[in-house]
């Protein structure tokens, strides 16, 4: 007996030469692969899970014979992609069953008239998968299915054969009317949504496609280095509403055995799996992370693989996370840890429904991360619920004030279609304003830009204006270019200790400066670029970046990283107009020269050989980190940094990208004439935050 063909499709993009393996539908077709009746009947004939100049739609679509069953991971950045090659496999093969799944997809109470839009779409599975895509496979095999009682699953009006028990309801709107007439039953029927799956209990029982075997042979065709997903928990307690884990289905924690996770990470350094994404939501949460941190270094010890690991941090920072990160961070696997704030605002985390530390927590944890010598980073989000523009800056000046200059991630709000903000009430409660734009991803080529994807973004709400949004956009480039890119971050803490000038002063004042300096100053055309990108974004044009032509072409860069790969190519040009800035303070211009002088050197830059020194007339070292009284006393200063031959993508790429979260743009740097202050510790450093 001839075997129906399977396809599976979960499309990722190729990021620096790295393709994630299909993690999602490798446990689908694991559990499948288990029931007999699958295996004798059914045949996998491609597996499709990157996209690249030899997985364009055209080419992949040449790939496919007879197909019997179609199953599609979504996600925003793929949704265009699968929903197009799914309309031409249905138009080929309209007998073919096609499937899709992930967070993308609407859930079952959302999927009203969403066959009408996509009627060559058969399934929206809901939830965890693996059973459902099971059943509706064994059930396509009989004469006559019957998919109605399949759960976890919106089926189309069309595929249901006995109609007389099924509730008939009509879509106007986005909202559902009764009591449709009998007569018009048959050309009103949409959507039959079935009963909801019940949570797999036992993951450890649950099948690995590592284990089993299943990518031993996807990995051999692989050009690139591999990633690949583990997961130790699955679910989430928290209900934030900017996420979908947050949804009452997943809130219950499931995990597997440690055992079984042993086994995995087994199969990863075997195969040399460069790096591994946690999917875990809090990473810290369980006594078995330590065993699981433990296991995944000594593995990497042994074999060099994986590489790095990545996590996202448990929401409720403990002894046990900072643990967990250090000996990441000591491994070279990790980046730090993580304080996901998302808003500092009392109102904001209310409507998002989500509490943060508060201020007293929060300097205790940076003290704590400071003591461990541990990178540690925080998350905004823009845009979120009764969030001003007054407020996004007050939050972000807080968290310089509290310490943190490592690091911020100032990220822009998606609308997730399975959140309230896709919900039509949540989104008139708040008079959210959501645009249809590119995705706010960097560092991709744009010469193909008509084929990205597009997502949801909000861009406004009922305290923040369009303007305002627009505003407050060109205060994170701000933020994060001059300061936690490092470009005047020295200055800052330097006037903050020594004038007791505040940061949120010295950014206001510097936007203004910029706003008002010519229109041929250095300042004032990073200014015009970046508010022309951001205007090209907003009118959904192109995507959240800005490209710099003399570095490489067509390749976009973040706002902020834009700027910085600017201001190295006219250094001496920035650093004079920040000197012009500067004289509004009324500080003695010999400080000034020498301030400028020290903030330059602090700053890698790829045009410099490391190591070197310079010598300064001012303890500004021990005056920025050790809050210390500014002495006129001779400094030597010693500078090291990473050696880049005038390599700027190179550099780019490493500092401005790939390290900023561990704040590589900015140089090592010591006052070898003192080193007794050197010695003190981040300890007193905090402290002194504390006191203040």
């Amino acid at each position: 007996m001839k075997k129906k063909n399977i396809y599976l499709f979960e499309i990722e993009d190729v990021i620096a030469n790295q393709a994630k393996l299909p993690y999602r539908t490798g446990l689908i077709w694991s559990y499948c692969q288990e029931i007999e009746l699958i295996k004798k009947n059914f045949k996998l004939d491609g597996w499709f899970w990157y996209r690249d100049e030899e997985n364009t739609i055209d080419k992949v679509f040449h790939k496919i014979t007879n197909p019997h069953f179609v199953a599609f991971s979504c996600f925003v950045w793929n949704w265009n992609w699968n929903m197009q090659m799914a309309k031409k496999i249905k138009e080929k093969w309209p007998e073919c069953l096609i499937v899709i799944g992930g967070w993308q997809p609407p859930i079952s109470d959302r999927s009203m008239g969403f066959f009408h839009k996509h009627p060559y779409i058969d399934f929206i599975s809901h939830g965890e998968g693996e059973v459902t895509l099971s059943k509706i496979l064994i059930e396509s095999l009989k004469k006559k299915p019957n998919y109605k009682n399949i759960q976890g699953c919106s089926i189309p009006g069309r595929l249901i054969k006995n109609r007389e028990n099924v509730e008939i309801f009509k879509v106007k709107d986005g909202l559902k009317i009764e009591n449709i007439e009998k007569k018009d039953k048959l050309n009103l029927l949409d959507t039959f949504v079935t009963k909801p799956r019940p949570r797999i209990d036992h993951l450890a029982q649950m099948p690995s496609p590592y284990l089993n075997g299943l990518f031993d042979k996807l990995i051999k065709k692989c050009k690139y280095d591999l990633e690949a997903t583990i997961e130790t928990t699955r679910g989430c307690p928290f209900g934030c509403t900017f996420c979908e884990i947050g949804t009452k289905y997943y809130q219950k924690i499931k995990t597997p055995t440690i055992e079984k996770v042993f086994r995995e990470i087994d199969w990863l350094s075997k195969n040399k799996i460069v790096f591994v994404y946690n999917a875990d939501s809090n990473f810290g949460m369980l006594n078995e992370h330590l065993e699981i941190t433990e296991y995944l270094i000594t593995k990497k010890k042994e074999t060099g693989y994986p590489q790095k690991h990545r996590v996202d941090w448990a929401k409720i920072h403990g002894e046990k996370v900072i643990k967990l990160a250090k000996l990441f961070y000591a491994a070279g696997m990790d980046k730090g840890i993580t304080i996901a704030l998302q808003s500092l605002n009392p109102k904001t985390l209310e409507a998002v429904k989500r509490k943060n530390m508060d201020d007293g927590k929060l300097s205790e944890f940076l003290k704590k991360y400071n003591q461990a010598d541990l990178p540690s980073y925080m998350e905004i989000i823009l845009g979120l619920p009764e969030e001003t523009k007054e407020s996004f800056i007050d939050g972000v000046c807080k968290i310089m004030e509290l310490g943190q200059h490592n690091y911020i991630g100032i990220y822009p709000l998606t609308a997730l279609p399975n959140t309230p903000f896709g919900d039509p009430e949540y989104i008139k409660k708040y008079n959210l304003k959501i645009i249809e734009t590119y995705p706010a991803f960097s560092h991709v080529d744009v010469s193909d830009q008509n084929d990205f994807e597009r997502e949801k973004m909000v861009v406004g709400n009922n305290v923040m204006s369009i303007n305002d949004y627009k505003e407050a956009q060109l205060f994170r480039w701000l933020f994060m270019f001059a300061h936690y890119l490092g470009y005047t971050q020295y200055i800052s803490r330097f006037l903050r200790n020594y004038l007791n000038i505040s940061f949120k002063t010295f950014y206001l004042d510097l936007m203004n400066f910029t706003k008002n300096s010519p229109k041929s100053s250095f300042l004032k055309k990073e200014l015009s670029e970046t508010k022309k990108s951001l205007e090209i974004y907003m009118d959904c044009k192109g995507g959240l970046g800005r490209v710099v032509k003399e570095v490489r072409k067509n390749f976009a860069w973040d706002f902020e990283e834009a700027t910085a790969i600017n201001i190295i190519n006219n250094k001496n040009l920035f650093y004079e107009e920040i000197g012009s800035f500067l004289e509004q303070y009324k500080i003695d211009k010999k400080i000034i020269e020498e301030l400028i002088t020290y903030q330059k050197n602090t700053i890698v830059d790829p045009n410099q050989e490391y190591p070197f020194s310079f010598k300064s007339k001012y303890n500004f070292y021990e005056c920025i980190n050790l809050s210390a009284k500014l002495k006129e006393e001779n400094s030597n200063y010693h500078v090291n940094g990473k050696n880049y031959n005038k390599d700027i993508f190179e550099w780019g790429k490493e500092t401005l990208w790939w390290g900023r979260r561990v704040a590589a743009c900015k140089a090592k740097i010591k006052n070898i004439d003192n080193n007794n202050l050197l010695s003190r510790t981040s300890e007193q450093i905090i402290e002194t935050f504390d006191k203040r």
